[in-house]
Order: C-alpha cells, then structure tokens, then sequence
C-alpha cells in the first residue's frame, strides 16, 4: 500500500491526520497545500510541506497517493477543487475510514472520503466521492450520500434519505426516512427535517434564549446547588 500525501496544513489536516496516525493503516509521507498558504517553518505535523503546485516532482503520483483534508468552505467547492487538480496531477485519492466506525463489508464509498470514530453506516446506504463524515454520524439503510458533502458530527440520516451534491449538514441535524434534499443545501445544526426540499435550500434552527438571570442568581434559585 502506497504511503500518503495530506494536503492540507490547518486544523482539518490535523485532525484527520492524527487519526491516520492513531489506527497506524497508512503511512504519511509529507503534507501540501496551496504555495501563498505554506507555513514558514515549512513543515507540519513533524513532516515536510511541499507546494501543491510542484507536489509531483517531490512525492511523484506513480508512488505516493494524496488525501484532501480541509473543510467546506465554499460549500465544500473549494474541497471538489482541490480532488479535481489532485486527479489531474494523476494521484489516486486515498480514503480513510476510522476503525470505531460501525459498517459491515456492504461499505460503499467513493474516493477522498473522510469518515471519523463512532460514525454508523448501515447496510445498502451509498456514499459518493469526498464525503466528509465526522465523529458519530448515522447514515440510515438505502440512504445516498452524494459527492462533495460535509456531515458534521451526530447529524443522523433515516432510511432511504438521500443529500444532494456538495451539501453542508451541520452538529446534530435530523434528515428524516425518505427524506430528499437537493444539491448545495445547508442545513444548520440542531435542524429536523421531515420534508423534501430543493437545491440550494438553507434550513437554520433558531438559538435557545438565554435566560433572564445571570449564572450566579440562577444558581441561587436552582436545584444545581
């Protein structure tokens, strides 16, 4: 198996990284990113950052595979064009699936998939090409993922749901049985939905209020003392 070259040089990279690291399936060989974002120490994570722009004289494609590891910024947009220019390059995007996650030899996923511990994916649900999916997401049976989707942790999809392309799901959020969602939809955190919506649709739950008392006189009158 190929060893593994991260692109991405934040808290994404981080992150997935150092759960690449713990479960110890893949070795990384280096970190990229885009040249105007190089730190200047050059290195990252105790190894070296190379351009993206000349990452194949470095890390050349014929031995080295990548993983695109940064967050969804322009409704996962710049995500979708990181992979393209990474494909074109000719790298095969690598995916990795934490080794908490429940799922049984029915996993279908595409490539430069991202899934983090404790995430449940039950059997016949399908999962496109750069889905993110961080820690304790539920995908329900017969659900479809699209490509280019970020599902933040705890998001829960019912049976037969589906998201479209490109799609931001926030902490928490509720996609009901046979619910359809359309591409480039962002759904808040906390939000339910039992109903289809259309592409670009936006769904924003409203923030609990904040109470009257500040936390001292509250305490006063509570039974938390």
């Amino acid at each position: 198996m190929k060893q593994v070259v991260v692109f991405g040089a934040g808290k994404i990279g981080q992150v997935v990284s150092r759960h690449m690291l713990k479960e110890g399936v893949r070795e990384i060989a280096a970190f990229t990113c885009e040249a105007e974002f190089l730190p200047e120490s050059r290195t990252f994570g105790g190894r070296e950052v190379v351009a993206f722009e000349h990452i194949e004289n470095a890390y050349p494609p014929n031995r080295f595979e990548m993983i695109v590891a940064v967050g969804y910024q322009e409704l996962n947009a710049s995500r979708e064009r990181i992979c393209e220019q990474a494909r074109a390059k000719g790298y095969r995007l690598a995916s990795f699936v934490s080794g908490r996650a429940a799922y049984g030899d029915w996993l279908e996923i595409g490539d430069n998939c991202i899934i983090l511990d404790d995430a449940v994916i039950e059997p016949y649900a399908v999962i496109g090409n750069n889905v993110v999916m961080w820690s304790g997401v539920l995908v329900g049976h017969h659900a479809v993922i699209e490509d280019n989707c970020w599902i933040s942790g705890h998001a829960v999809f019912g049976g037969s749901s589906k998201l479209g392309s490109g799609s931001f799901v926030g902490l928490g959020a509720i996609i009901g049985h046979e619910v359809e969602i359309g591409a480039k939809s962002f759904i808040g955190a906390g939000v339910v939905l039992t109903r289809c919506a259309e592409s670009k649709s936006v769904f924003v739950a409203a923030d609990t209020q904040k109470y009257r008392l500040d936390s001292a006189h509250f305490m006063q009158i509570s039974k938390f003392r």
